[in-house]
């Protein structure tokens, strides 16, 4: 098999664009599959499959497809926790009574006003959520 000839070959079938695509993959694999002389040695499924198996440029859109759904479902999931936290936070504190901003804000580490910012957002949250009901 002449590489550069089955490689020139190739080119021609994808309109000179190989950009995006693992030439010496596909290379390699036609060689396997019994080209010698020409693309044409096999069936145009097969030497398709070969050509989409190396389609670099599709498996890279694929992984950002990917993970971009992923950090979708990352976002959703904190936007979720972050309201179950100033829920918690303003229960907390209200089911503490006077004071009960202070313990919980020793007990978790954070400054007393923050907390407050915290459970005020989880007041507001569950005061829409009531108004919604």
């Amino acid at each position: 098999m002449n590489r550069t000839d089955i490689a020139h070959q190739v080119s021609l079938t994808m309109d000179g664009d190989t950009d995006g695509f693992d030439l010496e993959a596909i290379l390699d694999d036609l060689n396997e599959a019994g080209v010698q002389v020409s693309v044409d040695d096999i069936d145009s499924d097969t030497y398709w499959e070969i050509v989409r198996r190396h389609d670099t440029g599709a498996q890279a859109e694929e992984r950002a497809e990917k993970a971009h759904a992923d950090y979708l479902k990352a976002e959703a999931a904190y936007k979720e926790a972050t309201v179950a936290r100033q829920i918690a936070f303003a229960q907390a504190i209200d089911a503490m009574g006077r004071g009960g901003q202070a313990i919980l804000a020793n007990k978790i580490g954070l400054a007393a006003p923050t907390v407050k910012s915290i459970a005020d957002r989880g007041r507001q949250a569950l005061t829409g959520l009531k108004d919604s009901e």
